[in-house]
């Protein structure tokens, strides 16, 4: 499949494509977004744009960028359920779900629009009920259609809905521990995606939301421990944010693991042979193993997938 995007061009008065472009989409400068429209890249009502090209309300404007390459993932999936509405999958610790950045053809949503999932016809239609991080391997559950997915979202908000993780830590983990508190931005941090736990809302911090994750302990070695996590809230890195906070920093985990540090040398692909040491393994290990939702008419998802090879990681002789 190719990328592409589409937009509206909104009320305003009329505007050349390029001072568009250049003033709305700034991570291109007005030559390089004069390059795309020279190599027809940049379609404005059915047809190729040129430099004189007057952008007004109503028109439809697409953008076709050039392919480019895309790292190599795992596209190892399998199906844990499907019905009329709903399909859902385990998938392996490096893939994405959706698009994003470098990532298209290498992701969950390709494989399932082209029928790449063994067992499962192309999907027209893709809902994320849930979405995973790329490193994060375990459920994903899609809706095949806009009323599965608002029946879906409804049930992820219901208190008798369940959704539980499998993660590995650095220490020795208390038996159990129920963190409630707030994330927001970590302002200490070299990377600005990070968030931060704590349990008091700081002060100045607009981003901070509640956030809940009630943690037991299933077993400890070599360092380890191997954790239970519940959610109560859903919000962005929110495990991997408030474990790191908490002192316990996700095993593999290049963000919010022993050092920050790693992501922006991953990134660069200039992680170095301490890096992968100290990481222990190329991933983070997280895996959502359990996702229960409520249904209308007393139906019932409750969906399980099998636990990933961590439990090595706590092998006092690995």
């Amino acid at each position: 499949m190719k990328r592409t995007s589409k937009i509206r061009i909104g009320e305003g008065k009329p505007l050349g494509i390029l001072d568009y472009l250049s003033g709305r989409f700034t991570y291109r400068d007005t030559a390089s977004w004069a390059e795309e429209i020279a190599a027809g890249r940049i379609i404005v009502n059915g047809v190729a744009a040129t430099a004189a090209t007057v952008l007004c309300c109503g028109d439809e404007m697409e953008y076709l960028p050039e392919a480019r390459p895309e790292p190599e993932v795992d596209e190892t999936v399998t199906v844990v359920h499907e019905d009329d509405d709903f399909l859902a999958l385990c998938k392996s610790g490096n893939l994405p779900c959706h698009p994003a950045g470098i990532f298209f053809n290498r992701t969950l949503w390709a494989m399932l629009k082209e029928g790449r999932v063994r067992g499962v016809s192309p999907l027209e239609e893709i809902h994320f009920v849930n979405r995973l991080d790329r490193e994060t391997s375990g459920l994903v559950l899609v809706a095949k259609n806009k009323r599965a997915a608002k029946i879906a979202a409804r049930a992820m908000s219901r208190d008798e809905a369940c959704k539980e993780y499998w993660v590995v830590v650095e220490g020795d983990f208390p038996d159990e521990l129920s963190a409630e508190g707030w994330l927001w931005q970590d302002e200490r941090s070299i990377v600005k995606k990070k968030r931060r736990f704590g349990a008091e809302k700081p002060d100045g911090a607009i981003d901070a939301e509640t956030a809940e994750t009630s943690f037991r302990c299933l077993r400890r070695g070599n360092g380890m421990s191997w954790l239970l996590a519940t959610l109560g809230t859903g919000r962005t890195h929110q495990i991997r944010a408030t474990l790191c906070s908490l002192g316990y920093p996700v095993v593999g985990d290049k963000l919010y693991g022993v050092d920050d540090g790693m992501y922006l040398r991953f990134v660069k692909d200039a992680l170095t042979e301490e890096d992968r040491r100290r990481l222990r393994i190329g991933r983070q290990a997280l895996h959502a193993c359990h996702l229960r939702l409520p249904l209308p008419e007393s139906r019932l998802l409750d969906l399980r997938a099998d636990w990933p090879d961590f439990e090595k990681l706590l092998d006092s002789r690995s």
